[in-house]
Protein backbone atom coordinates (compact mmCIF):
# COMPACT_ATOMS: atom_id res chain seq x y z
CA UNK A 1 0.00 0.00 0.00
CA UNK A 2 2.81 2.37 0.97
CA UNK A 3 4.54 1.55 -2.34
CA UNK A 4 1.35 2.46 -4.19
CA UNK A 5 1.19 5.78 -2.33
CA UNK A 6 4.78 6.56 -3.27
CA UNK A 7 4.08 5.86 -6.94
CA UNK A 8 0.95 8.03 -6.78
CA UNK A 9 2.90 10.90 -5.24
CA UNK A 10 5.58 10.63 -7.92
CA UNK A 11 2.98 10.61 -10.70
CA UNK A 12 1.18 13.54 -9.09
CA UNK A 13 4.47 15.46 -8.90
CA UNK A 14 5.27 14.72 -12.54
CA UNK A 15 1.78 15.85 -13.57
CA UNK A 16 2.03 19.06 -11.53
CA UNK A 17 5.47 19.78 -12.98
CA UNK A 18 4.24 19.20 -16.53
CA UNK A 19 1.34 21.56 -15.92
CA UNK A 20 3.72 24.18 -14.57
CA UNK A 21 5.86 24.02 -17.72
CA UNK A 22 2.83 24.22 -20.02
CA UNK A 23 1.49 27.19 -18.07
CA UNK A 24 4.44 29.29 -19.01
CA UNK A 25 3.23 29.96 -22.54
CA UNK A 26 -0.03 31.21 -24.02
CA UNK A 27 -1.19 28.94 -26.83
CA UNK A 28 -4.07 29.98 -29.09
CA UNK A 29 -5.42 28.24 -32.20
CA UNK A 30 -8.56 28.40 -34.29
CA UNK A 31 -10.29 28.85 -37.64
CA UNK A 32 -11.04 32.19 -39.29
CA UNK A 33 -14.00 32.32 -41.69
CA UNK A 34 -15.89 34.76 -43.85
CA UNK A 35 -18.86 35.73 -41.66
CA UNK A 36 -21.16 35.94 -44.71
CA UNK A 37 -20.28 32.83 -46.72
CA UNK A 38 -18.69 30.67 -44.02
CA UNK A 39 -15.67 30.01 -46.23
CA UNK A 40 -12.26 29.76 -44.53
CA UNK A 41 -10.02 32.80 -45.03
CA UNK A 42 -6.34 32.19 -45.83
CA UNK A 43 -3.52 34.68 -45.11
CA UNK A 44 -5.41 36.54 -42.37
CA UNK A 45 -3.10 38.41 -39.99
CA UNK A 46 -3.48 37.28 -36.37
CA UNK A 47 -1.54 39.12 -33.66
CA UNK A 48 -1.56 39.66 -29.91
CA UNK A 49 -2.54 43.30 -29.42
CA UNK A 50 0.36 45.64 -28.50
CA UNK A 51 2.97 42.97 -29.26
CA UNK A 52 4.89 41.74 -32.29
CA UNK A 53 3.90 38.11 -31.76
CA UNK A 54 1.66 37.07 -34.62
CA UNK A 55 1.07 34.74 -37.55
CA UNK A 56 -1.18 34.24 -40.60
CA UNK A 57 -3.79 31.62 -41.38
CA UNK A 58 -3.05 28.77 -43.78
CA UNK A 59 -5.11 27.81 -46.85
CA UNK A 60 -7.78 26.22 -44.66
CA UNK A 61 -8.09 29.33 -42.47
CA UNK A 62 -6.31 27.69 -39.53
CA UNK A 63 -3.81 29.51 -37.32
CA UNK A 64 -1.80 28.63 -34.27
CA UNK A 65 0.16 30.91 -31.94
CA UNK A 66 2.33 29.90 -28.99
CA UNK A 67 4.37 32.51 -27.17
CA UNK A 68 5.61 33.90 -23.87
CA UNK A 69 4.92 37.39 -25.22
CA UNK A 70 1.12 37.41 -25.32
CA UNK A 71 -1.29 40.13 -24.29
CA UNK A 72 -4.87 39.83 -23.04
CA UNK A 73 -6.41 40.23 -26.50
CA UNK A 74 -6.00 38.82 -30.02
CA UNK A 75 -6.77 40.65 -33.26
CA UNK A 76 -7.56 39.24 -36.69
CA UNK A 77 -7.35 41.56 -39.69
CA UNK A 78 -7.64 41.12 -43.46
CA UNK A 79 -8.02 43.51 -46.40
CA UNK A 80 -11.70 43.97 -47.25
CA UNK A 81 -12.91 42.82 -43.82
CA UNK A 82 -13.48 44.60 -40.55
CA UNK A 83 -10.83 43.66 -37.96
CA UNK A 84 -12.01 41.69 -34.96
CA UNK A 85 -10.54 41.52 -31.45
CA UNK A 86 -11.23 38.87 -28.82
CA UNK A 87 -10.13 38.36 -25.21
CA UNK A 88 -7.32 35.90 -24.39
CA UNK A 89 -6.62 33.99 -21.18
CA UNK A 90 -2.87 34.42 -20.69
CA UNK A 91 -0.67 31.40 -19.89
CA UNK A 92 -3.35 28.93 -21.05
CA UNK A 93 -4.15 26.85 -24.14
CA UNK A 94 -7.41 27.82 -25.84
CA UNK A 95 -9.33 27.84 -29.11
CA UNK A 96 -10.49 31.20 -30.50
CA UNK A 97 -12.39 31.23 -33.80
CA UNK A 98 -13.22 34.36 -35.79
CA UNK A 99 -15.93 35.22 -38.32
CA UNK A 100 -14.97 38.42 -40.11
CA UNK A 101 -17.53 40.81 -41.56
CA UNK A 102 -16.91 42.43 -44.93
CA UNK A 103 -16.10 46.11 -44.93
CA UNK A 104 -17.42 48.69 -47.40
CA UNK A 105 -14.96 51.32 -46.21
CA UNK A 106 -11.88 51.88 -48.30
CA UNK A 107 -8.96 52.94 -46.15
CA UNK A 108 -6.51 55.55 -47.32
CA UNK A 109 -2.81 55.29 -46.64
CA UNK A 110 -1.87 57.02 -43.41
CA UNK A 111 1.49 58.09 -42.07
CA UNK A 112 1.93 57.41 -38.36
CA UNK A 113 4.37 59.57 -36.45
CA UNK A 114 5.35 59.36 -32.81
CA UNK A 115 4.18 62.10 -30.47
CA UNK A 116 6.92 64.72 -30.61
CA UNK A 117 6.44 65.40 -26.90
CA UNK A 118 7.51 61.91 -25.80
CA UNK A 119 11.05 60.69 -25.47
CA UNK A 120 11.35 57.97 -28.18
CA UNK A 121 13.30 55.77 -25.77
CA UNK A 122 10.45 55.60 -23.26
CA UNK A 123 8.02 53.35 -25.20
CA UNK A 124 10.88 50.89 -25.80
CA UNK A 125 11.87 50.88 -22.11
CA UNK A 126 8.22 50.38 -21.09
CA UNK A 127 8.00 47.34 -23.37
CA UNK A 128 11.26 45.98 -21.93
CA UNK A 129 9.85 46.31 -18.41
CA UNK A 130 6.55 44.78 -19.50
CA UNK A 131 8.33 41.70 -20.84
CA UNK A 132 11.23 41.39 -18.42
CA UNK A 133 9.63 38.62 -16.34
CA UNK A 134 9.26 36.59 -19.54
CA UNK A 135 12.83 37.24 -20.68
CA UNK A 136 14.37 36.62 -17.25
CA UNK A 137 15.88 33.12 -17.03
CA UNK A 138 14.37 32.82 -13.54
CA UNK A 139 11.01 32.05 -15.20
CA UNK A 140 12.29 28.69 -16.44
CA UNK A 141 11.42 25.52 -14.55
CA UNK A 142 14.93 24.18 -15.15
CA UNK A 143 18.09 24.84 -17.14
CA UNK A 144 21.64 23.61 -17.39
CA UNK A 145 24.74 24.62 -19.32
CA UNK A 146 28.49 24.28 -19.58
CA UNK A 147 30.40 27.30 -18.35
CA UNK A 148 33.96 28.49 -18.66
CA UNK A 149 35.38 30.93 -16.10
CA UNK A 150 38.57 32.90 -16.47
CA UNK A 151 39.72 35.25 -13.71
CA UNK A 152 42.85 37.40 -13.86
CA UNK A 153 44.46 39.80 -11.38
CA UNK A 154 46.86 42.53 -12.48
CA UNK A 155 49.00 44.85 -10.38
CA UNK A 156 48.27 48.39 -11.53
CA UNK A 157 49.62 51.89 -10.99
CA UNK A 158 53.18 50.59 -11.32
CA UNK A 159 55.60 53.53 -11.42
CA UNK A 160 59.09 53.61 -12.92
CA UNK A 161 60.49 54.25 -9.44
CA UNK A 162 58.81 51.12 -8.12
CA UNK A 163 60.06 48.89 -10.96
CA UNK A 164 63.64 50.21 -10.73
CA UNK A 165 64.16 49.09 -7.14
CA UNK A 166 67.09 46.71 -6.61
CA UNK A 167 64.90 43.90 -5.31
CA UNK A 168 63.26 43.64 -8.71
CA UNK A 169 66.48 43.38 -10.74
CA UNK A 170 66.22 39.57 -11.13
CA UNK A 171 62.68 40.04 -12.44
CA UNK A 172 63.32 42.56 -15.20
CA UNK A 173 62.01 40.04 -17.74
CA UNK A 174 58.64 40.13 -15.92
CA UNK A 175 58.11 43.78 -16.77
CA UNK A 176 58.15 42.88 -20.47
CA UNK A 177 54.53 41.85 -19.90
CA UNK A 178 53.43 45.33 -18.87
CA UNK A 179 50.27 46.58 -20.56
CA UNK A 180 48.97 50.12 -20.81
CA UNK A 181 45.72 49.51 -22.68
CA UNK A 182 43.79 50.70 -19.59
CA UNK A 183 44.01 54.04 -17.80
CA UNK A 184 46.77 52.60 -15.61
CA UNK A 185 49.88 50.58 -16.47
CA UNK A 186 49.42 47.06 -15.15
CA UNK A 187 51.23 43.74 -14.77
CA UNK A 188 49.35 40.39 -14.86
CA UNK A 189 50.33 38.31 -11.80
CA UNK A 190 47.56 35.76 -11.28
CA UNK A 191 45.10 33.78 -13.43
CA UNK A 192 42.71 30.93 -12.89
CA UNK A 193 40.49 28.99 -15.30
CA UNK A 194 37.80 26.41 -14.73
CA UNK A 195 35.29 24.45 -16.78
CA UNK A 196 32.12 23.14 -15.19
CA UNK A 197 28.50 22.18 -15.72
CA UNK A 198 25.77 24.06 -13.88
CA UNK A 199 22.27 22.73 -13.13
CA UNK A 200 19.24 24.69 -11.90
CA UNK A 201 15.71 23.68 -10.94
CA UNK A 202 13.05 26.18 -9.93
CA UNK A 203 10.62 24.12 -7.83
CA UNK A 204 11.82 23.19 -5.31
CA UNK A 205 14.83 25.41 -5.92
CA UNK A 206 17.98 23.37 -6.43
CA UNK A 207 21.41 24.25 -7.84
CA UNK A 208 24.42 22.11 -8.53
CA UNK A 209 27.79 22.72 -10.17
CA UNK A 210 30.32 20.06 -11.17
CA UNK A 211 33.82 21.42 -11.84
CA UNK A 212 35.58 19.23 -14.39
CA UNK A 213 38.80 21.21 -14.84
CA UNK A 214 40.63 23.89 -12.85
CA UNK A 215 43.91 25.61 -13.49
CA UNK A 216 45.66 28.22 -11.34
CA UNK A 217 48.79 30.20 -12.13
CA UNK A 218 50.32 33.05 -10.17
CA UNK A 219 51.03 34.29 -6.69
CA UNK A 220 48.58 32.56 -4.35
CA UNK A 221 47.79 33.63 -0.80
CA UNK A 222 44.73 34.25 1.37
CA UNK A 223 44.48 37.89 0.32
CA UNK A 224 44.39 36.96 -3.35
CA UNK A 225 41.80 34.29 -2.59
CA UNK A 226 39.62 36.85 -0.85
CA UNK A 227 39.76 39.13 -3.89
CA UNK A 228 39.00 36.07 -6.03
CA UNK A 229 35.80 35.47 -4.09
CA UNK A 230 34.77 39.10 -4.57
CA UNK A 231 35.00 38.64 -8.35
CA UNK A 232 31.96 36.36 -8.40
CA UNK A 233 29.38 39.12 -8.38
CA UNK A 234 25.99 37.79 -9.52
CA UNK A 235 24.60 40.51 -11.79
CA UNK A 236 21.11 39.86 -13.17
CA UNK A 237 20.18 42.93 -15.19
CA UNK A 238 16.47 42.07 -14.91
CA UNK A 239 16.46 42.40 -11.11
CA UNK A 240 15.03 45.61 -9.66
CA UNK A 241 18.12 45.96 -7.46
CA UNK A 242 21.63 44.60 -8.02
CA UNK A 243 23.86 43.89 -5.01
CA UNK A 244 27.45 45.01 -5.61
CA UNK A 245 29.89 44.43 -2.73
CA UNK A 246 27.09 44.58 -0.17
CA UNK A 247 25.43 47.72 -1.56
CA UNK A 248 22.11 47.73 -3.40
CA UNK A 249 22.20 49.54 -6.77
CA UNK A 250 19.05 50.39 -8.72
CA UNK A 251 19.06 48.40 -11.96
CA UNK A 252 18.50 50.34 -15.20
CA UNK A 253 15.69 47.81 -15.79
CA UNK A 254 14.09 48.34 -12.39
CA UNK A 255 10.32 48.75 -12.37
CA UNK A 256 11.00 52.18 -10.86
CA UNK A 257 13.80 52.95 -13.35
CA UNK A 258 12.11 56.09 -14.70
CA UNK A 259 12.46 57.67 -11.25
CA UNK A 260 16.23 57.14 -11.22
CA UNK A 261 17.42 57.18 -14.85
CA UNK A 262 17.34 59.25 -18.00
CA UNK A 263 16.99 57.11 -21.15
CA UNK A 264 18.07 58.06 -24.68
CA UNK A 265 17.48 56.21 -27.96
CA UNK A 266 20.93 56.20 -29.58
CA UNK A 267 20.76 53.78 -32.52
CA UNK A 268 19.18 50.67 -34.04
CA UNK A 269 20.81 47.91 -36.09
CA UNK A 270 20.98 44.18 -36.76
CA UNK A 271 22.92 42.13 -34.17
CA UNK A 272 23.15 38.40 -34.94
CA UNK A 273 20.13 38.69 -37.28
CA UNK A 274 18.10 40.40 -34.53
CA UNK A 275 16.99 44.00 -35.03
CA UNK A 276 17.89 45.85 -31.84
CA UNK A 277 17.50 49.28 -30.30
CA UNK A 278 20.38 50.92 -28.41
CA UNK A 279 19.31 52.75 -25.26
CA UNK A 280 21.73 54.88 -23.26
CA UNK A 281 20.98 55.30 -19.54
CA UNK A 282 22.32 57.91 -17.10
CA UNK A 283 21.51 58.63 -13.43
CA UNK A 284 19.07 61.48 -12.86
CA UNK A 285 20.89 62.57 -9.70
CA UNK A 286 24.43 62.29 -8.38
CA UNK A 287 25.44 60.23 -5.35
CA UNK A 288 22.61 57.72 -5.81
CA UNK A 289 23.50 54.06 -6.15
CA UNK A 290 22.85 53.74 -9.88
CA UNK A 291 24.74 52.79 -13.04
CA UNK A 292 25.55 54.50 -16.31
CA UNK A 293 25.98 52.81 -19.69
CA UNK A 294 23.84 51.42 -22.49
CA UNK A 295 21.95 48.32 -23.58
CA UNK A 296 20.68 46.83 -26.82
CA UNK A 297 17.15 45.35 -26.82
CA UNK A 298 15.50 43.16 -29.44
CA UNK A 299 12.61 44.92 -31.22
CA UNK A 300 10.27 41.90 -31.16
CA UNK A 301 10.72 40.19 -27.79
CA UNK A 302 12.20 43.26 -26.04
CA UNK A 303 14.81 40.94 -24.54
CA UNK A 304 18.19 42.43 -23.69
CA UNK A 305 20.81 41.49 -26.27
CA UNK A 306 23.79 43.37 -24.82
CA UNK A 307 24.38 45.60 -21.81
CA UNK A 308 27.37 47.56 -20.52
CA UNK A 309 27.06 49.20 -17.12
CA UNK A 310 29.53 50.98 -14.81
CA UNK A 311 29.21 52.36 -11.32
CA UNK A 312 29.83 56.11 -10.88
CA UNK A 313 33.03 57.42 -9.35
CA UNK A 314 31.17 58.67 -6.26
CA UNK A 315 29.67 55.25 -5.43
CA UNK A 316 31.82 55.13 -2.26
CA UNK A 317 32.53 51.39 -2.03
CA UNK A 318 35.55 50.55 0.12
CA UNK A 319 38.62 49.61 -1.95
CA UNK A 320 36.70 49.87 -5.23
CA UNK A 321 37.81 52.62 -7.59
CA UNK A 322 35.74 51.37 -10.51
CA UNK A 323 33.52 48.53 -11.72
CA UNK A 324 32.20 47.67 -15.18
CA UNK A 325 30.02 44.75 -16.24
CA UNK A 326 29.38 43.74 -19.87
CA UNK A 327 26.88 41.00 -20.69
CA UNK A 328 25.63 39.38 -23.88
CA UNK A 329 22.43 37.35 -24.30
CA UNK A 330 21.29 35.02 -27.07
CA UNK A 331 18.03 33.30 -27.99
CA UNK A 332 19.12 29.70 -27.31
CA UNK A 333 15.66 28.27 -28.00
CA UNK A 334 12.47 29.74 -29.42
CA UNK A 335 11.67 32.71 -27.16
CA UNK A 336 14.19 31.61 -24.50
CA UNK A 337 17.00 34.14 -23.97
CA UNK A 338 20.00 33.20 -21.86
CA UNK A 339 23.16 34.94 -20.73
CA UNK A 340 25.98 33.66 -22.96
CA UNK A 341 28.90 35.91 -21.99
CA UNK A 342 29.59 37.86 -18.83
CA UNK A 343 32.58 40.17 -18.31
CA UNK A 344 33.46 41.99 -15.12
CA UNK A 345 36.34 44.43 -14.52
CA UNK A 346 36.99 45.80 -11.02
CA UNK A 347 39.67 48.29 -9.97
CA UNK A 348 40.69 47.43 -6.38
CA UNK A 349 42.66 50.32 -4.92
CA UNK A 350 43.06 51.94 -1.52
CA UNK A 351 43.63 55.44 -2.93
CA UNK A 352 44.46 57.22 -6.16
CA UNK A 353 48.05 56.93 -7.39
CA UNK A 354 48.85 53.93 -5.19
CA UNK A 355 49.51 50.38 -6.35
CA UNK A 356 46.37 48.29 -6.62
CA UNK A 357 44.75 45.44 -8.55
CA UNK A 358 42.63 45.02 -11.61
CA UNK A 359 40.34 42.03 -11.25
CA UNK A 360 38.93 40.64 -14.49
CA UNK A 361 36.37 37.87 -14.88
CA UNK A 362 35.20 36.52 -18.21
CA UNK A 363 32.53 33.80 -18.21
CA UNK A 364 31.15 31.99 -21.23
CA UNK A 365 28.03 29.76 -21.30
CA UNK A 366 27.03 27.19 -23.92
CA UNK A 367 25.29 23.80 -24.53
CA UNK A 368 22.02 24.87 -22.91
CA UNK A 369 19.33 22.39 -21.92
CA UNK A 370 16.03 24.10 -21.12
CA UNK A 371 13.13 22.84 -18.97
CA UNK A 372 14.49 19.32 -18.60
CA UNK A 373 15.09 18.88 -14.84
CA UNK A 374 17.22 16.09 -13.48
CA UNK A 375 16.02 13.40 -11.08
CA UNK A 376 15.63 14.41 -7.42
CA UNK A 377 18.61 12.28 -6.42
CA UNK A 378 20.89 14.17 -8.79
CA UNK A 379 20.66 17.39 -6.77
CA UNK A 380 21.23 15.74 -3.38
CA UNK A 381 24.60 15.71 -1.65
CA UNK A 382 26.70 17.30 1.06
CA UNK A 383 27.69 20.20 -1.21
CA UNK A 384 26.13 21.82 -4.25
CA UNK A 385 29.63 22.29 -5.73
CA UNK A 386 31.54 19.14 -6.69
CA UNK A 387 35.11 19.07 -7.99
CA UNK A 388 36.26 16.10 -10.06
CA UNK A 389 39.28 14.31 -8.58
CA UNK A 390 41.38 14.94 -11.69
CA UNK A 391 40.18 18.53 -12.21
CA UNK A 392 43.64 20.02 -11.62
CA UNK A 393 45.44 17.43 -13.75
CA UNK A 394 44.18 18.39 -17.20
CA UNK A 395 46.93 18.86 -19.76
CA UNK A 396 47.48 21.70 -22.21
CA UNK A 397 45.75 19.85 -25.06
CA UNK A 398 42.60 19.47 -22.97
CA UNK A 399 42.48 23.20 -22.29
CA UNK A 400 43.11 24.08 -25.92
CA UNK A 401 40.16 21.93 -26.96
CA UNK A 402 37.74 22.76 -24.15
CA UNK A 403 38.15 26.42 -23.19
CA UNK A 404 35.41 28.57 -24.74
CA UNK A 405 37.60 31.63 -25.18
CA UNK A 406 41.14 31.67 -26.51
CA UNK A 407 43.83 33.14 -24.29
CA UNK A 408 45.16 36.53 -25.29
CA UNK A 409 48.90 37.00 -25.75
CA UNK A 410 49.01 38.71 -22.36
CA UNK A 411 47.24 35.78 -20.69
CA UNK A 412 49.60 33.27 -22.27
CA UNK A 413 52.46 35.36 -20.93
CA UNK A 414 51.09 35.02 -17.40
CA UNK A 415 51.59 31.24 -17.50
CA UNK A 416 55.07 31.57 -19.04
CA UNK A 417 56.06 34.29 -16.59
CA UNK A 418 55.04 32.32 -13.51
CA UNK A 419 56.85 29.20 -14.71
CA UNK A 420 60.00 31.29 -15.05
CA UNK A 421 59.60 33.32 -11.88
CA UNK A 422 59.37 30.24 -9.65
CA UNK A 423 63.06 29.57 -10.36
CA UNK A 424 64.24 32.97 -9.09
CA UNK A 425 65.45 32.81 -5.43
CA UNK A 426 63.96 36.18 -4.55
CA UNK A 427 60.49 35.06 -5.64
CA UNK A 428 59.38 34.25 -2.08
CA UNK A 429 60.34 37.75 -0.94
CA UNK A 430 58.26 39.34 -3.68
CA UNK A 431 55.32 37.07 -2.86
CA UNK A 432 55.57 38.15 0.79
CA UNK A 433 55.57 41.81 -0.25
CA UNK A 434 52.40 41.33 -2.27
CA UNK A 435 50.82 39.53 0.68
CA UNK A 436 51.75 42.48 2.90
CA UNK A 437 50.20 44.89 0.40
Amino acid sequence: MQHFKNISLVLLGIFAFAMAICAQKTKVSGIIKDGTTGDPLPFVNVIFVDTKSGTTTDLSGYYELETYYSSDSLRASFIGFQPSTKAVRRDESQVINFELSTSSIQLEAAEIRPDDSENPAHPIVRNILKNKDINNREKLEAYEYELYNKVEFDLNNLTDEFMERKIFKPFEFVFNNLDSSEDKVFLPVFMTENISNFYYRKTPKMEKEIIHAARVSGIENNSVNQFLGDMYQNVNIYDNNIIVFGKSFVSPLSNSGFAFYKYYLEDSTLIDDKWCYQIKFQPKRKQELTFHGDFWANDTTYAIKRVAASIPEDANINWIQGLKVVQEYDEVEDEVWMLTNDQLVIDFNIADKTMGFYGRKNTSYKDFVINTPREEEFYKGISDIIVDKDASQKDTKYWENKRHLNLTENEKAVYQMVDSIQNVPQFRTIADLITLF
